[in-house]
């Protein structure tokens, strides 16, 4: 059930100080901010923020689980609460039919966030609370200026909608020690992984416990019928699309299941990534000559920008690009012995029968997938 209020005139919360302040001190007062519920300033910020409105129209905090109030030019407010429609912008994985179910698995990144039917004019503030599963986002502006663009606040939205909802995901990459040991066995939060499949292989990675056997389990989940579903949406790019033959013999390779087809699956993908990543980068700039691995990996990963529209996107350019330089294009050192499975050590000759595996096989096909989604 919808419940909206109109408050002819609220008090003028102007922010929060962010230390304790002395009369006739200057100090810096927190005007905006994007909080989630496992922050402690979350709980120094809701009640001030939600309760004098609540008791002027009689709403039980306990029954809430979204709010949004709307603190107009003029002093009025408009309250909403729990049942008011919201709208997700979204990329999707996978082809869906309108209505269809869709799930965090289904989920390639999440952009906007904004509200059905409700009108929000620049020159408004406002103060938004969300529940994602267990946790809670607050989102707040009360700048005296307003919002000024409102789709800079969907945007803003979406990025906190966004974050909430992936929580463990970021929060992995936070941990340097975590993510770096993933990524040194070759995993990485490809999209086709997040919602589900990466955050169950982080769980193994962090308790250790029957290690191998989950991955393995994540491994098989990649049947025939999963891989066709990832590739069917690399032939709509045309660089793909061009390369159909080749890639279908390493995805072939892939789905024979045994150290043969590894090998040839590794050996044919990883070159694939180095030529599409060139060839797409002359498609969009006519240079061939003379352009450094450097060059090309930042044209890719510019073109993951552009199409999130954002930097810590679920695309999660920049640290693809670290992945890229560390893990797929890393160079190999034989008078050392560091040589680990890398495109530079595939093709030339240099890697050992035993790191082409199951799991690297894999990697190979979901960095050509992470690279379709830029595109």
């Amino acid at each position: 059930m919808l419940l909206h209020f109109h408050l002819d005139t609220v008090d003028d919360i102007a922010g929060f100080p962010l230390v304790n302040v002395k009369q006739g001190n200057y100090f810096w007062l927190l005007t905006s901010a994007s909080i989630i519920s496992d922050q402690p300033e979350f709980r120094k910020y809701i009640a001030q923020l939600s309760n004098p409105y609540f008791n002027k129209v009689g709403i039980f905090p306990n029954a809430v689980y979204q709010f949004l109030i709307l603190l107009h030019c003029d002093r009025s407010a408009d309250l909403y609460v729990n049942d008011f429609p919201v709208e997700i912008e979204l990329m999707a994985k996978y082809d869906f039919r309108k209505s269809s179910v869709i799930t965090l698995k289904d989920i390639a990144d999440i952009r906007r966030l904004k509200f059905a039917n409700i009108e929000i004019v620049d020159t408004d503030r406002v103060i938004y609370c969300f529940k994602v599963g267990w946790k809670f986002g607050l989102f707040f502006n009360l700048d005296y200026d307003g919002i000024q663009a409102v789709d800079d606040l969907a945007l803003t939205l979406g990025k906190l909608y966004r974050r909430l909802s992936f929580q463990d995901v970021y929060e992995v990459m936070e941990n340097g020690t975590h993510f770096e040991q993933m990524k040194k066995d070759g995993w990485f939060p490809f999209i086709e992984l997040i919602g589900g499949d990466y955050e169950a292989l982080s769980e193994a990675y962090q308790d250790r416990s029957d290690l191998e056997n989950r991955i393995e389990r994540t491994i098989r989940s990649f049947d025939e019928a999963r891989v066709h579903r990832i590739t069917s949406r690399w032939w709509r790019q045309q660089v793909f699309q061009d390369k159909k033959e080749i890639l279908q013999a390493g995805i072939n390779a892939f789905l024979r299941n045994d150290n043969e087809g590894n090998i040839n699956c590794i050996k044919n993908l990883l070159s694939e990534v180095d030529g599409i990543i060139t060839v797409q980068h002359f498609k969009d700039t006519g240079e061939s000559k003379g352009i450094h691995k450097h060059e090309l990996l930042q044209h890719l990963i510019e073109k993951g920008k552009v199409k999130s529209g954002s930097d810590d996107s679920l695309l999660l350019a920049l640290p693809f690009l670290m992945y890229l330089n560390d893990v797929v294009f890393s160079c190999f050192d034989l008078k050392t012995g560091q040589i680990g499975l890398s495109r530079h050590s595939s093709s030339h000759g240099v890697a050992d029968a035993d790191v082409y595996t199951r799991a690297r096989a894999l990697q190979a096909l979901l960095v050509l997938d992470q690279i379709c989604f830029y595109l």
